[in-house]
């Protein structure tokens, strides 16, 4: 990011003035409505009435919103003032790469915040050499992850054995296939594929004896060849994942014991996954999600992916309901999860808390640190 030199302080006031003039200032804050929501539901979340978001968006009736509908929050929000502009804004100058998106994370405030900075009514396509107003600080980077400390574990090797697991099998019947008894069973296709040392998720023989993976999948340890040294591990004090991209696992540790495995699908081809140290450092329950070049055909855009967590970037933990393959790469980078895993892990690691006026993101500070990320490969 290039430096505030003389005469910035003109070009923020430039900036400004010319949002201004552009009937910019205002920027109304839109709501899409989500599956089962009801006006109350979505009046309490943004701290407004039912009867201001029916008079705002000309509702005739007020107990019906339809899925998709987009609503009206408020009449716009006022742009910082221009001494605040002064004070905590700075013009950056728009990169290769670069998104409204990422820059938002990078800056640690949200999406709609960023937008309403710049007068953006809706998110938009950037262009190199645009100019935007970003706050001045950074969001928390990746963190180095913590010291081996003198609290040893007694018996480091020990306290990795997974522990006692729940017996269930399944016996095949004609047509079953690997991912329909997945689904019976309610566990990851993958997590089954590989405790049975199975290859095809297609049909399977009738009358085949298969072992059901338990709630916490720990079990998947016991036959792994090679596994992280805990002389290795990032910390033995604190809650962390470690993602092993050979063996598509992830596992998640409280200091030196692991609570529960993932078989998950990483980045494949020209998109891997990074590896290295990282801490999550913003998440959020629910978010559509594009990117790609629309030249080279790799474009995307997702919709409703639950349970974000990013690590490093762009790069995050989430739900995934547009394939079973968990087991084999299949991801632009991401760590693809089921959507019941990832719920898991969402819940289970941190940060916590967030702002209200986030709408929704829970980004990681100095008090409330996101939960260490060790990802590696052999």
């Amino acid at each position: 990011m290039k430096s505030l030199a003389r005469g910035t302080l003109a070009l923020i006031l430039a900036a400004v003035a010319v949002m201004s003039t552009s009937g910019g200032v205002y920027a109304s804050e839109e709501h899409v409505v989500q599956p089962g929501e009801t006006l109350s539901e979505i009046a309490k979340r943004y701290g407004t009435t039912v009867e201001i978001l029916q008079e705002l968006n000309d509702l005739p009736d007020v107990n019906y919103v339809r899925y998709g509908q987009r609503l009206l929050i408020d009449g716009g929000e006022d742009v910082p003032e221009t001494a605040e502009i002064v004070d905590r804004f700075q013009l950056y100058t728009v990169q290769p790469g670069d998104t409204l998106f990422r820059l938002a994370g990078k800056h640690g405030i949200s999406l709609t915040r960023l937008m309403t900075i710049n007068g953006f009514t809706s998110e938009e396509w950037l262009s190199l050499g645009q100019e935007l107003l970003v706050p001045h600080a950074l969001a928390p980077g990746a963190q180095p992850a913590d010291p081996v400390t003198g609290l040893q574990p007694a018996s480091p090797i020990s306290a990795t054995q997974p522990g006692p697991t729940r017996l269930s099998v399944h016996i095949v019947q004609a047509g079953e296939s690997l991912v329909d008894i997945a689904a019976l069973h309610e566990v990851n296709p993958g997590a089954l594929a590989r405790l049975n040392d199975l290859q095809n998720y297609g049909t399977l023989e009738p009358g085949l004896l298969l072992r059901i993976p338990s709630e916490n999948a720990l079990e998947l340890l016991e036959n792994m060849e090679q596994r992280l040294d805990w002389s290795l591990y990032p910390t033995l004090t604190e809650r962390w994942i470690e993602v092993d991209l050979n063996e598509q696992i992830a596992i998640a540790y409280e200091g030196a014991r692991p609570v529960k495995v993932f078989v998950i699908s990483s980045g494949v081809g020209d998109s891997p996954t990074v590896t290295g140290t990282y801490r999550i450092w913003v998440k959020i329950a629910m978010q559509d999600m594009r990117g790609g070049n629309r030249a080279t055909g790799t474009s995307y855009h997702v919709e409703e992916v639950k349970n974000v967590q990013y690590f490093f970037e762009d790069y995050a933990f989430h739900g995934t309901y547009w394939h079973s393959n968990f087991g084999r790469p299949m991801s632009r980078g991401c760590i693809n999860l089921t959507e019941d895993d990832a719920e898991w892990l969402f819940d289970w690691a941190f940060p916590f808390m967030y702002d209200d006026d986030d709408d929704g993101w829970m980004f990681s500070t100095d008090i409330n640190p996101g939960t260490l990320v060790l990802i590696h490969e052999r």
